[in-house]
């Protein structure tokens, strides 16, 4: 019995050990397999770890160079720290100069009124003791020589014509090589290279043909012409054919309130055509609408002559200023009456600088060409009138192109073309000047005008008074001005004087201009005045002698020559004093019948 509780209580047990070892052994089984998993998600969790650690080990890098690259910035604003208190040490040591500069420019303005003084006192003197202003002249402000102006002679092939030299006025471009000029008779045809100059007629009969102005339009590849006398201004075209040349009329602009063109422009794009009226004293505006030219404004100006056209601005010069105008309205927007230091005597042509897009111009009473800004600011001024090519005679207008300058010496009778350094003289008359050596000796001569009157050239006794040349005149001491014989005046003459020069000798003065072939001549021991042909343009009074082109003449020469005129007859023209100014004729007539009664017992 007690075994079989034994044994039953074995048996027992072993049936609880069987049922706690498959308890232990699904226990251990589930623990592998929760092992295992958690084996792979440590080894997951350790590769993440290694990656993070992999991170984490880039950003310390990072980390250190934005530490490295935050101790640079550091340095360098320390050093930029520096610099800002070494400015500021600078700027307050300039502040300090600034107060002693503005001491010491109020001692400098108190000098400088001191030196005004001295130097007015200093420029009278220079003017008595200068008997040459050309070295001065020569070399300009700009600190170079001024251009060559004999340079290398070309003949230019031109049929003589009976009324005088060819005296260019106006020239526009129309090829590359060829140019037409205008000179108040007719229009020429000017080929550089062939060297020739032949006269246009135009197909059409006008009441009158005075061209003084010639302008090409690429635009309307037309040539306008201002035609003084006429009143209007002439559109032609130029044809050629196999007899030559000719100017076919397209269009003639009259009846709009032109009096007398001496300029005409039109701008590049054809809308407007500015017209310089020498007799209206006005600057007039046209517009092209419809096919016509409609008048859109006039505006003031004394001996309108030249004008150009650049954008929409109107550049116009005439006697004593030069002005600049909006293209719209005519407003003035800047004038001017001098160049540099001295006053602008009668600029008649301003033109576009093409070279440069300013101006070029010239005065043909002082003999300047001048060039400028576009705000009227001066930039070269070169030339005078005077004897040989070394110098101009009355350049009536100035032209430059991107090849060269050129320049009209009108009463020369020749184009000078200036481009770079070598000048070549384009003459449309005989060869002048050969019996002249050295015409250097005369570059410049000291003949330029203080306002009409020559400061530099000798006084005579005339009249009972002293005179002095002038332009187109005398200037007697008593500050009147005697004007020399206009057209058909002097014994048939045709042609006015213009730059005017005496010569004389104990017996005879002798008064030529470079614009007319006539002398006249006063007997200084009788009081007698005649006139005498020379028969040459271009020539200038030299101490006792008259120099010309050809040759040189003597006083003797001349006055043998002469012929006087009659007192009585004089006496009875008409005419009389005209402002400050009276006819030489007239006022010698008058003076003459009162010396003779005041000579009668």
């Amino acid at each position: 019995m007690n075994k079989k509780i034994a044994y039953g209580a074995i048996l027992v047990g072993v049936i609880i050990l069987v049922s706690f070892a498959h308890k232990i052994r699904t226990a251990a089984n589930l623990l592998t397999e929760t092992l295992l998993f958690s084996g792979q998600r440590t080894a997951t969790i350790i590769n993440r770890l290694d990656a993070q650690e992999q991170a984490a080990s880039k950003l310390e890098q990072a980390a250190g160079k934005l530490q490295r690259t935050a101790n640079e910035l550091e340095q360098a604003t320390g050093k930029l720290e520096q610099t800002a208190s070494k400015l500021e040490q600078t700027a307050s040591e300039l502040e300090q100069g600034a107060g002693k500069r503005e001491q010491t420019a109020n001692k400098l303005e108190q000098a400088v009124t001191k030196h005004e003084q001295a130097a007015t006192k200093q420029e009278q003197t220079a003017n008595k003791l200068r008997t040459d202003i050309g070295g001065v002249i020569d070399r300009q402000k700009r600190g170079r020589p001024a251009p060559d102006l004999q340079g290398n002679s070309i003949h230019v092939s031109l049929l003589k014509n009976e009324d005088g030299p060819m005296t260019p006025v106006s020239m526009t471009k129309i090829s590359a090589r060829e140019f037409l000029i205008a000179n108040y008779r007719d229009v020429y045809l000017f080929d550089q290279d062939q060297g020739t100059a032949v006269p246009l007629e135009i197909d059409v009969e006008l009441p009158v043909w005075n061209p003084t102005a010639v302008f090409y339009s690429a635009f309307y590849d037309r040539i306008f012409i201002a035609n003084y006398v006429g009143g209007d201004i002439i559109v032609a075209r130029l044809e050629h054919t196999r007899s030559g040349a000719k100017l076919h009329l397209t269009e003639r602009i009259a009846d709009v309130g032109i009096k007398g063109a001496e300029g005409v422009a039109i701008s590049r794009g054809g809308r407007f055509m500015g017209v310089a009226d020498y007799d209206g004293n006005v600057v007039s505006m046209f517009e092209r609408v419809d096919d016509k030219w409609i008048l859109r404004w006039k505006r003031d100006l004394v001996a309108s002559h030249g004008i150009t056209i650049i954008g929409d601005e109107v550049f116009a010069s005439g006697q004593g200023s030069i002005v600049k105008l909006s293209i719209e309205t005519g407003q003035e927007l800047a004038k001017i009456a001098t160049i540099g230091s001295e006053s602008i005597q009668f600029a008649t042509c301003i033109n576009e600088d093409e070279s440069t897009g300013d101006l070029i111009g010239s005065d043909p009473m002082s003999g300047i060409v001048f060039t400028m800004t576009k705000g009227l600011q001066p930039k070269d001024v070169y030339g005078a009138n005077g004897p040989t090519f070394a110098n101009l005679s009355a350049p009536f207008c100035a032209y430059r192109d991107k090849d060269a300058v050129y320049i009209l010496s009108t009463y020369q009778d020749r184009i000078v073309a200036i481009s770079g350094r070598v000048t070549t003289s384009f003459e449309f008359g005989y060869p002048r000047w050969k019996y002249i050596a050295d015409q250097s000796r005369f570059r410049f001569p000291s003949v330029t005008s203080r306002g009409s009157v020559q400061f530099d050239a000798p006084s005579f006794q005339m009249f009972d008074k002293n005179v002095r040349a002038a332009y187109g005149a005398l200037a007697t001491s008593d500050g009147k001005l005697l004007m020399m014989p206009a057209r058909e005046d002097l014994l048939g003459g045709e042609w006015p004087f213009y730059v005017t020069g005496i010569a004389s000798d104990p017996n005879w003065l002798v008064i030529v201009s470079n614009s007319t072939p006539r002398a006249i001549l006063y007997n200084r021991k009788t009081g007698a005045l005649g006139g005498v042909t020379i028969g040459e343009w271009d020539c200038w009074a030299q101490a006792s002698e008259i120099l010309c082109p050809s040759r040189r003449y003597s006083i003797d020469e001349l006055s043998a020559a002469g012929n006087m005129l009659d007192r009585e007859e004089e006496a009875k023209m008409a005419g009389g004093w005209v402002g400050g100014a009276i006819p030489l004729l007239k006022y010698w007539a008058e003076w003459a019948s009162t010396r003779s009664a005041e000579a009668r017992p």
